[in-house]
């Protein structure tokens, strides 16, 4: 069945993909601009509903049929800008961002990229997120999954012999009130949490479900309308159209100009855009001061090629902070540039790609064959090449061995426990007892080969357990400051820390100081001193290291595997400086605050974080083993009376 065209609908995606645009641009231009992806949904809904409830109705459903029309509408365009990606992300990622890339581009040709963009990011507002050039299919994959499950429900539900159409409005607003139910109790469910915002059955069922009630029930409204013939009844239904799609625009206006990321989302808030999507697209008349101003020829055109601006946009805006390594455009010009690249591949995918597809007459065997398998095809070759041959890192040659030990955080294959228990945890001079340890989180882990180079050299054994994310102190656990991602390996661990802390003589802690607040205030300089003075043992208290600009780490190693000098000024945040000046003084005469890094040579100062031609970091505030213990043999030496007397007391 062929829907009678309404401009007014092409205007509502005009307005949700512009939304959309704007808050990625910049999110402080539109705060509630990802609602436009809402507003999509609804759209589809009411469409997709429309059409295979009245095609079940007149006996005229095909899956064949249906599904052929998905295919062109969706598939070409789509593949057609992720081949485009692809080509860019190869030149411009790193390898491991590669494989990362060339992972979610697979979880697309089984329509799962918005399980998988769930499993690999802290979520949609995850700073992980926005380097993922093709996070903005999720909402594509919603919709797919949607289109896949729904004609079964609607055939199901419909073959009852009365084919009760209250039947069918009852479950979808029940199923749609159990979505948004899911979403808006997600916080307390680390697993709802996970998955809220990228899940169809979490919140995005909902507002896909509301856009399939309004669709059914347009279908009867729609008959009543045409059947009208008196001036007067015309009049009303014009009058009750102007408001209530009025109404509408204003809901979706404050929607997306109030709504922000700093509520839940989705969550029952979400009903709001949504049943204001779907009032305009009930109380549809073509002389509504509404439909008039979605109908204008510039915002209908933009509707009309709506998708592709969408499935560019995203991909174009992430590459260029790649090419640029920035976080965020700075000027006017970036953004009409982006814009205006977004713009003119849309319009040209649009007409050369998108269009011609959609109204292809070719057999459904084609249409799967060469806009489907093809496709598939291809991206499972170069993902699987590429993982058991890496055969596009070929450009890099030498470099990528050295690459991939300076982006290594601890070796594997060695018995560091972090975040659980591997081996005895024993570094240093084995041959000693483990009677100093070292505790704290990923800041304190990195010490690792550090302490391990020392114990060594100097004759003492050291026992190592840390936690991402855990200060192991008491308070992180009383006040629930632990990340529910790290929660459990943290308590796991904790009894481990308890029981090394009490059989050692000597304890050495490390952390991310400034990495947790409570109250205002750095939560270990307020509670590291209490910790110290309950242990009655010697205490040692290692600086954070200097915290690096992750951007400008990400130049550097770009430039290392193209053998490209790099320089810069910018490499130094300096925000642990504080924390480090604060914990020291918190400390004094409680416990000996040392600097590993102070017995650096001047000249290996100046270069820092770059060490012998290498970035000495894994990644941010994290160093990387492979150069820690380089650069422990400098510093090494000239802490020997340190080191000696430390030795000294611990093995008594």
């Amino acid at each position: 069945m062929k829907l009678k065209y309404r401009s007014d609908i092409d205007g509502l995606r005009a307005l949700a993909v512009l939304s959309v645009i704007i808050y990625h641009l910049n999110n402080n231009w539109l705060q509630g601009g990802f609602i436009g992806v809402d507003i999509f949904f609804v759209i589809s809904g009411f469409l997709i509903t429309k059409i295979i409830y009245s095609e079940i109705c007149n006996n005229t459903f095909s899956f064949k049929n249906f599904y052929q029309r998905r295919i062109n509408r969706i598939l070409p365009v789509f593949f057609c800008v992720m081949l485009l990606t692809s080509i860019f992300a190869w030149y411009l990622f790193l390898p491991k961002d590669l494989m990362l890339f060339l992972r979610s581009l697979k979880s697309t040709t089984y329509f799962w990229e918005n399980m998988f963009f769930a499993q690999n990011t802290g979520g949609y507002w995850d700073t992980s997120a926005e380097s993922m050039p093709i996070l903005h299919t999720w909402s594509l994959a919603v919709e797919e999954q949607f289109y896949i499950i729904l004609p079964f429900i609607l055939l199901i539900l419909l073959k009852t012999k009365q084919r009760s159409i209250k039947l069918v409005l009852t479950v979808f607003f029940i199923i749609a009130f159990i979505s948004f139910l899911l979403a808006q109790i997600s916080p307390e469910s680390a697993f709802l949490t996970k998955y809220n915002y990228y899940s169809l059955f979490t919140g995005r069922a909902g507002e896909l479900l509301i856009g399939s009630i309004i669709g059914i029930i347009s279908v009867n409204i729609d008959n009543k309308h045409n059947d009208l013939n008196n001036t007067a009844q015309q009049q009303a239904l014009l009058i009750r159209c102007n408001i209530m799609s009025f109404i509408g625009l204003i809901g979706i206006v404050l929607s997306i100009t109030f709504i922000s990321d700093k509520i839940l989302f989705p969550s029952f808030w979400a009903v709001i855009p949504a049943i204001s999507a779907a009032t305009i697209l009930y109380c549809y008349h073509p002389k509504t001061i509404v439909s008039r101003l979605l109908s204008l020829k510039p915002v209908v055109f933009v509707g009309k090629i709506s998708y592709s601006l969408y499935l560019w946009h995203w991909p174009i805006i992430v590459l260029t902070r790649k090419y640029l390594f920035i976080k965020e455009f700075n000027s006017a010009e970036q953004y009409v540039i982006v814009f205006l690249i977004t713009l003119i591949l849309s319009i040209i995918s649009y007409f050369l790609i998108e269009r011609p597809c959609r109204i292809n007459k070719r057999s459904f065997k084609y249409s799967f064959i060469t806009y489907y398998i093809f496709p598939v095809l291809v991206i499972f070759s170069v993902y699987y090449m590429q993982k058991e041959t890496k055969f596009l890192d070929y450009r890099y040659k030498e470099k990528l061995e050295l690459y991939k030990l300076q982006g290594q955080y601890l070796d594997p294959s060695e018995n560091f426990c972090i975040s659980r228990i591997v081996g005895d945890c024993v570094f240093g001079d084995k041959t000693k007892k483990p009677n100093i340890v070292l505790f704290g989180d990923s800041h304190s882990g990195h010490y690792s080969p550090y302490l391990d180079e020392a114990g060594k050299k100097y004759g003492f054994a050291v026992k190592i357990i840390n936690a991402h994310a855990c200060t192991f102190l008491p308070e992180q656990y009383d006040l629930n400051l632990i990340d529910s991602r790290f929660k459990k390996d943290c308590e796991d661990l904790r009894r481990d820390v308890t029981k090394a802390i009490e059989e050692s003589k000597i304890i050495i802690y490390a952390g991310r100081y400034n990495g947790y607040y409570y109250d205002g205030e750095p939560l270990i300089v307020k509670y590291l001193p209490k910790f110290i003075d309950k242990t009655n043992k010697k205490f040692i208290v290692l600086a954070q290291v200097p915290w690096i600009d992750t951007n400008e780490h990400e130049r550097f190693i770009a430039n290392y595997l193209q053998d490209i000098p790099f320089t810069s000024n910018h490499f130094i945040t300096n925000s642990e400086k504080l924390s480090n000046k604060l914990i020291e003084e918190e400390v004094k005469g409680k416990a000996i605050f040392f600097n590993p890094l102070n017995d650096l040579s001047e000249e290996s100062k100046k270069e820092w974080p770059i060490y012998n031609g290498l970035i000495a970091y894994s990644y941010d505030g994290h160093l990387g083993e492979y150069v820690t213990r380089q650069w422990s043999k400098e510093v090494l030496p000239k802490q020997k009376e340190f080191w000696k007397q430390l030795a000294k007391e611990a093995n008594e």
